[in-house]
């Protein structure tokens, strides 16, 4: 009897221990996605395996323009996310050490090349600074070419202001609203200023030294009524 109970007792134990192994939780695979993994079964979660499997499906179930489609969408739109709404709300703002110390400088909003620029600004997708970098490279460019005044004026010696006064007069009584505009435009260089008293002098037959009498010679009395409303040389 005794003999039985014990070896009933042996038998059992086995299975117990077998037991107990049994009760331990699987470790994720390395194969298998954290994601897909249910750590508290120990197992593969199919359910969410199968949905990221038809995801996947789905995706590449898609023609091939309509991915190309959404991915132009959406690098378009990140490209313009700082253009402007319109190509009026570029603003130009120079840099200070662009403008020479002391001087003015305006842009003018109603400039034809400059509007033709902001809307091929706006089609190309030119943030504001990329739009300022640009103007200001143009700006650069036109200043540097800009005679120096100071400069210009030594060529005309101490009574630079005089002379420059005296094409002034003399373009303003004598040229029609348009040309005079054209001469403003054109005295930008000692040489130009020199040039018209030689056109002044053999027309008028006034000269540098001579009187007043001389240097109003050649006036045309019809035109000098236009004086004041004209813009000056100086």
């Amino acid at each position: 009897m005794n003999d039985d109970s014990a070896g009933a007792v042996e038998a059992e134990t086995p299975a117990e221990a077998t037991e107990e192994v049994n009760t331990e939780t699987a470790s994720r695979p390395e194969y298998v996605p954290e994601k897909y993994w249910n750590a508290e079964r120990g197992e593969t979660d199919i359910e969410k395996l199968s949905k990221g499997y038809n995801e996947i499906a789905s995706a590449f179930g898609k023609k091939n323009e309509d991915l190309e489609a959404e991915i132009t969408k959406k690098l378009e739109t990140n490209r313009r996310k700082d253009v402007p709404e319109t190509a009026a709300d570029y603003v130009f703002e120079p840099n200070p050490e662009l403008i020479p110390e002391g001087a003015k400088f305006e842009m003018d909003k109603e400039n034809a090349q400059l509007k033709e620029f902001g809307e091929l600004a706006h089609e190309i997708g030119l943030s504001p600074e990329q739009y300022n970098k640009v103007v200001s490279l143009y700006v650069a460019n036109e200043m540097a070419m800009m005679p120096d005044k100071k400069a210009e004026a030594a060529k005309l010696g101490e009574n630079a202001q005089a002379r420059i006064e005296r094409v002034d007069m003399w373009s303003k009584a004598n040229l029609s609203e348009n040309a005079y505009t054209a001469v403003v435009g054109q005295a930008t260089s000692g040489e130009f200023i020199m040039a018209m008293e030689e056109l002044i002098d053999k027309t008028s037959g006034a000269t540098l030294d001579g009187g007043d009498e001389k240097k109003t010679r050649g006036i045309n009395p019809r035109r000098a009524s236009n004086h004041a409303e004209r813009p000056t040389l100086s």
